[in-house]
């Protein structure tokens, strides 16, 4: 006789593994089987509408309208930052004029000061004029014209300082590098724009603007103007590694550059310098230890006190 009661202690393999059945036996929620059952049985909800259909459309296209209209209102520059930028601008508009108008007469009484010199050491001594003169030619304290070279580097990009990356500017270290290969070339005088080099000129970088001896030379082109024998500079240029490194920055940067030879160019003068000396004071000729301590004292404001 066999017994009918199911055997309690047999247990199927896969008890421990409800939820996996479910999804695998039953992969759609009950609600989706609904739906598709009533779409199968010609159930026509609100949802099926073409009315119902149109709307959902319409909202589509105008938050596309409302998201493209608020993107481009924050690319828009803000009236305050406008306002700002358009007041900095002014600004400097203003202090350029006033820079050159201040320029300007720096030259006028330079100019006099130059004229007014030759004519009081012309009745004194020639010797001494033509020695001031040649100074002046070697602290570049003079204008010089005469033949030479000038060397044009561009900015790369497409002009605009907003679109371009910063690796597209020329760089302080660029135009140290035409310089120095200009000067070993033979230069007798060099000038970058307006700004005449010295001994004492620097040339670096402040940001994205380039200063030369403090005073902001503008891009994107930056001329660099050498007077001397165009053949012997062309000759050093050419044997000089500056031509490779220009190509260099063209290939990797896009920066441009070129050399023309020039029969007549001038560069303008420098600042005066000013010179700075100290005087050696003998403390041993002061008498007593009084004198010899008020003197040292004298010796230690000398030496502060020089320039």
């Amino acid at each position: 006789m066999s017994n009918s009661q199911p055997d309690w202690t047999v247990r199927r393999p896969d008890a421990s593994m409800t939820l996996l059945n479910e999804v695998m036996q039953k992969p759609l929620d009950p609600g989706y089987a609904a739906a598709a059952a009533k779409r199968a049985a010609g159930d026509s909800s609100a949802n099926n509408r073409p009315g119902f259909k149109l709307l959902i459309a319409l909202g589509g296209i105008l938050l596309g309208f409302a998201v493209t209209a608020a993107v481009g209102g924050l690319r828009l520059p803000q009236p305050v930052a406008r306002e700002a930028r358009l007041t900095l601008e002014q600004q400097i508009t203003s202090r350029n004029q006033a820079i050159a108008v201040a320029t300007d007469r720096l030259d006028s009484l330079t100019n006099d000061i130059t004229r007014l010199q030759e004519q009081a050491l012309t009745a004194v001594d020639d010797n001494l004029l033509d020695l001031i003169t040649k100074d002046g030619l070697h602290n570049g304290t003079v204008p010089l014209t005469g033949p030479g070279l000038v060397v044009s580097l561009t900015d790369g990009g497409a002009g605009g300082l907003a679109e371009q990356s910063p690796d597209a500017l020329v760089r302080d270290t660029d135009i140290q590098h035409v310089v120095q290969a200009l000067w070993s070339a033979g230069a007798e005088a060099i000038a970058v724009g307006d700004q005449r080099l010295t001994m004492t000129t620097a040339i670096r970088n402040a940001g994205a603007a380039v200063l030369v001896d403090l005073v902001p030379v503008l891009g994107p082109t930056f001329v660099i103007t050498a007077i001397g024998d165009p053949a012997a500079l062309e000759i050093g240029w050419v044997a000089s590694t500056a031509p490779a490194y220009l190509q260099a920055l063209s290939n990797e940067y896009g920066i441009r550059s070129s050399v023309i030879q020039q029969t007549e160019l001038k560069v303008p003068a420098a600042a005066p310098h000013i010179l700075h000396y100290a005087v050696a004071h003998d403390v041993a000729s002061a008498a007593g230890a009084g004198a010899a301590s008020g003197a040292a004292n004298g010796v230690a404001q000398d030496v502060a006190g020089v320039g």
